[in-house]
């Protein structure tokens, strides 16, 4: 199958590079890319394509990237007419994932969202959350691959919210040790919170250097927090809470 991909970052270029395992002709769209997209690109086997090639000969478009660009991706992809399979692989919340739905009225939806690290075949397996009426369809493209498909609801959503719960624990919890490293560095306790790392919950507070560490993917979960807030007001829930936890985010960013 031919398969578009939005874009080439970290999580993005190992799904498609396993696409391309699988035997799929992957394309990407270089224009405006960054150079280490363009590495990344390169090292999975993509094919640079101009947009509206990639996009008009692909009988399907995936589409991962930072949640706050994937709705302006699908209102590129539907405006230029696409009607394949659109699989939306992005943390959004129900309004964001109706709106990217609705952009791509011609296409097949399938709402998917990945739990784990980038599928390089290392020990913690990578899921990837589908549902929706073709969700087995776009299961089978990552089929004899490192990803593992796990169709979890006939509806666009259950896939969003399988991958918000588990990012909002995950997540939440890197915020908390982030701040809980903040705290003890201002009082001159690090060491007595490291320390801490022995009991059987704190694992996260190993690394004292957990929160330089996350400085480079705060611009990114961020804006994961602000959809995390929406989909937990959705559910009548605490929003706030992630709102709060996206202020750790925010000043490490």
């Amino acid at each position: 199958m031919r398969i578009a991909v939005f874009h080439p970052g970290a999580m993005g270029s190992q799904l498609a590079a396993q696409l391309v395992a699988a035997g799929h002709e992957v394309h990407w769209v270089p224009e405006g890319r960054s150079p280490d997209s363009t590495a990344r690109a390169e090292a999975a086997g993509l094919i640079g394509t101009p947009f509206a090639e990639a996009v008009g000969q692909a009988e399907a478009v995936l589409c991962s990237c930072a949640p706050q660009g994937a709705v302006d991706i699908a209102v590129q992809v539907g405006q230029a007419g696409f009607d394949g399979l659109y699989i939306e692989a992005n943390p959004l919340s129900p309004k964001s994932l109706r709106e990217a739905q609705e952009a791509v009225s011609r296409a097949t939806f399938v709402d998917a969202g990945v739990i784990g690290p980038p599928p390089t075949g290392g020990s913690s397996p990578t899921h990837l959350m589908l549902s929706g009426g073709a969700a087995e369809q776009a299961a089978g493209l990552w089929a004899g691959t490192a990803v593992t498909p796990m169709v979890v609801g006939e509806q666009p959503g259950a896939a969003s919210a399988a991958k918000s719960s588990y990012a909002l624990y995950n997540k939440g919890k890197a915020a908390l040790a982030v701040l809980a490293f903040q705290l003890a560095e201002k009082h001159g306790v690090t060491e007595a919170l490291t320390a801490q790392q022995v009991r059987g919950d704190a694992g996260s507070l190993k690394d004292p250097s957990l929160p330089e560490q996350l400085r480079r993917v705060a611009w990114r979960w961020g804006p994961e927090f602000d959809e995390l807030a929406e989909t937990l007001d959705d559910a009548g829930l605490e929003g706030d809470a992630a709102r709060g936890l996206r202020q750790v985010w925010t000043k490490l960013s």
